[in-house]
């Protein structure tokens, strides 16, 4: 069977180094024709059958084919082209990645569509993820470069026992895969050990920052798989380090960090990651690509780090990951590094994690990360909403309240405890108190309890609503005042 595989001028490389992996198919023939525009997937199939029909010798070369296959992503029906050719086109997978599957599936006299793209008429494994492993932290698998890429979180110095059991719980829960545990010089070498070896004892991998020597040899006496240190530390540390622990070094200049790599592998340690550091904004920002790009000749893991950008920038932290993420993908990083070092970059674990989910699949199946579900679309969505289906009404503007006569309702959001409070207080001295997570579950309970007039049972609808939205989105509730508040209002 003879196929052609219709891409642009740009694409054509890229598509024919594809088509090379078409091992075990040797019932096809395969040819890829390029058309002269520079993205085809923007194209309508009516654009391409009337560039077609312009073209002689292009239609001639198709011709010489038993069937013709556009990009999945192609908008429109595949049979105005196959009107022009008098051949069969149908459409094949939107994912470039995918391709060999798609004529796996055509060797086998499997059937395409002419509408739908191949994704969605035929049964496909996931493409996978190919990599060199470095060497493993405590059974967790170091790409050389990444994809995949290991996510690390870090739990700050300062916190207190009970606050890293915590975080180490919700960090594992949220999915990273390495816990650092931060130090400074204005913490003790003991308290360093101590956090470490809890979270050794529960099993994860731990890597310890270490300041200093004695911070070094406390850290790796209770368990941690490797230290985390500055290349200025690097002659008092690493003599300390085993072989089979590993050594994360991180300096601005990567002369620095080659000198470090030099000693480390004099005496015997191999398991080395590199930090070539993440600019802070507005300073050194920009020069992080070539630094990553110099240190990934020396032939070592690099790890990418978001907290500079994360702490510095003011803006909510799910969308910097989202694009954190991208730029450590193309740069090869083989772990992506979270510190959620204040409150607004809490829970950067699980943003980071699935950043990490969605740019990974996309960067396997050689496509943008447009069209994807994303969690991360959490106050914007991809599409424009829907129009009222109700049709337009009566304009209301601002009416006066009826105030309530017996008692008023306060409203709080506990975000320790993880609930919502809502107290009905009489003038008579009555109080009535429930609290949960579900905002009309408690309106009902005191509706139901205290029998309240509809327009006061409204307002704590409405009020309750904005409670629980503040709820899980970690902000601060107050009654009566706006919740969201856009640049564009």
């Amino acid at each position: 069977m003879r196929i052609a595989l219709i891409t642009s001028s740009t694409a054509r490389e890229l598509v024919e180094s594809y088509v090379r992996t078409k091992a075990g198919m040797p019932a096809l023939e395969i040819t890829v024709i390029d058309i002269p525009v520079h993205a085809i997937s923007m194209l309508s199939t009516e654009t391409i059958a009337r560039i077609i029909g312009k073209n002689v010798s292009l239609a001639e070369r198709l011709k010489g084919n038993d069937v013709i296959l556009v990009p999945g992503s192609v908008r429109g029906d595949t049979s105005v082209i196959s009107q022009i050719l008098g051949k069969p086109v149908y459409k094949a997978s939107k994912s470039l990645a995918l391709l060999p599957q798609v004529l796996k599936h055509l060797a086998s006299k499997g059937s395409l569509d002419t509408v739908k793209a191949a994704e969605n008429v035929m049964t496909m494994s996931p493409p996978p993820v190919d990599y060199v492993e470095a060497f493993k932290v405590n059974g967790v698998s170091i790409p050389l470069r990444g994809p995949p890429m290991v996510l690390s979180a870090e739990i700050a110095y300062w916190a207190d026992d009970e606050m890293f059991k915590r975080t180490l719980s919700r960090y594992a829960g949220e999915g990273a895969q390495i816990i650092v545990v931060g130090s400074s010089f204005e913490s003790s070498p003991e308290s360093l050990a101590e956090k470490v070896s809890i979270a050794v004892e529960l099993g994860y991998p731990v890597l310890a920052e270490a300041p200093g020597r004695d911070h070094a040899r406390e850290a790796l006496n209770s368990g941690a798989s490797g230290l985390i240190i500055s290349s200025d530390s690097a002659d008092g540390i690493l003599e300390l380090l085993p072989s089979d622990r590993v050594l994360v070094v991180g300096d601005r200049s990567v002369e620095r960090l080659e000198k470090v790599v030099g000693k480390a592998v004099e005496v015997g340690v191999s398991r080395i990651i590199l930090d070539p550091v993440v600019g802070i904004p507005l300073v050194d920002l920009s020069s992080t690509v070539e630094r990553y790009r110099l240190a990934s000749k020396l032939g070592f893991p690099t790890l990418f780090s978001s907290a500079n950008v994360t702490e510095e920038i003011e803006a909510d932290s799910h969308s910097l990951h989202a694009l954190l993420v991208v730029l450590a993908l193309e740069l090869g990083a083989s772990v992506y590094h979270v510190v959620e070092d204040s409150y607004k970059t809490i829970h950067s674990v699980s943003e980071a994690r699935e950043a990490l989910n969605l740019a990974v699949e996309a960067y396997t199946r050689r496509e943008s990360m447009r069209g994807y579900h994303s969690r991360l679309l959490i106050v914007k969505q991809g599409s424009r909403p829907e129009g009222a289906l109700i049709g337009p009404g009566e304009r209301v503007d601002y009416i006066e309240p009826r105030w309530d006569r017996r008692g008023y309702v306060r409203i709080e959001v506990n975000h320790e405890r993880g609930v919502i409070v809502a107290a009905y207080i009489g003038y008579d001295g009555s109080r009535v108190v429930v609290e949960g997570r579900h905002g009309p579950s408690i309106a009902r309970a005191l509706i139901r309890r205290v029998g309240l007039e509809a327009e006061h049972a409204a307002y704590i609808g409405y009020e309750l609503a904005k409670a629980e939205m503040a709820l899980k989105l970690g902000k601060t509730y107050i009654q009566d005042e706006e919740l969201l508040v856009t640049p564009w209002g």
